[in-house]
């Protein structure tokens, strides 16, 4: 099975990144979904954008909008910035308002996610590892229990691991516990695409929306 192609931040080579313009021209051009950060803003709002500090001169778009808009286009995968639980909260209500068909939450920061999953207890839950925990010492026995061992301890669905670190085991190991892997294709090439396919990936991210018109 092919993975899932998800733009990340829209065709951010073409359009500002995050924006109604760069997630519109990724489905148009093929993408199966788009990937965007979401922060609470100093008025509470829900805006979509990556940076935690926030340019006053720019409008931000919105989080309701974005589901109004691309909610049934493909998948959404939303990633969460803010640590807050109230912001968690406020972000689960407002997509449940419009109750997307296919969405994953996903944060890097690891005391959100079991938060994430209270508020979202029916959702596909990313993990986004931070690969610094993997060091060159590390026998490959200790990284696979290091990995499981981060899913299960957070109740995540997905894992997201940097694309140096995966492997054939890796892939295997989280099918056969019953998690999805995701990676992000750095360069997006064609190259980094079939490797991922060829490991049995669930999903992708990339870049360059022009990967799609080459696979």
């Amino acid at each position: 099975m092919k993975p899932l192609l998800i733009a990340h931040r829209g065709d951010s080579k073409n359009f500002p990144e995050n924006s109604i313009e760069a997630f519109e021209s990724a489905f148009q051009k093929g993408a199966d979904g788009i990937e965007f950060d979401v922060q609470c803003n100093k008025n509470q709002d829900l805006v979509i954008v990556h940076n935690y500090t926030h340019d006053p001169s720019l409008e931000y778009p919105f989080l309701e909008d974005i589901l109004k808009r691309f909610s049934m286009r493909g998948r959404l995968e939303i990633e969460i910035k803010s640590i807050e639980e109230e912001c968690v909260q406020r972000i689960s209500k407002s997509i449940y308002n419009i109750n997307p068909p296919n969405i994953e939450i996903t944060s890097s920061e690891l005391p959100v996610i079991p938060t994430m999953r209270k508020f979202f207890p029916d959702s596909k839950i990313g993990l986004i590892f931070n690969s610094k925990l993997i060091e060159d010492w590390m026998p490959l026995d200790h990284i696979h229990r290091m990995l499981l061992g981060y899913m299960k301890l957070t109740n995540a669905n997905v894992l997201h691991l940097g694309y140096r670190y995966c492997s054939k085991q890796i892939v295997d190991l989280m099918h056969d516990n019953g998690y999805l892997i995701h990676t992000h294709l750095q360069n997006s090439t064609v190259s980094e695409y079939k490797k991922a396919l060829d490991l049995g990936m669930d999903q992708c991210s990339f870049d360059d929306v022009r990967l799609l018109a080459l696979i």
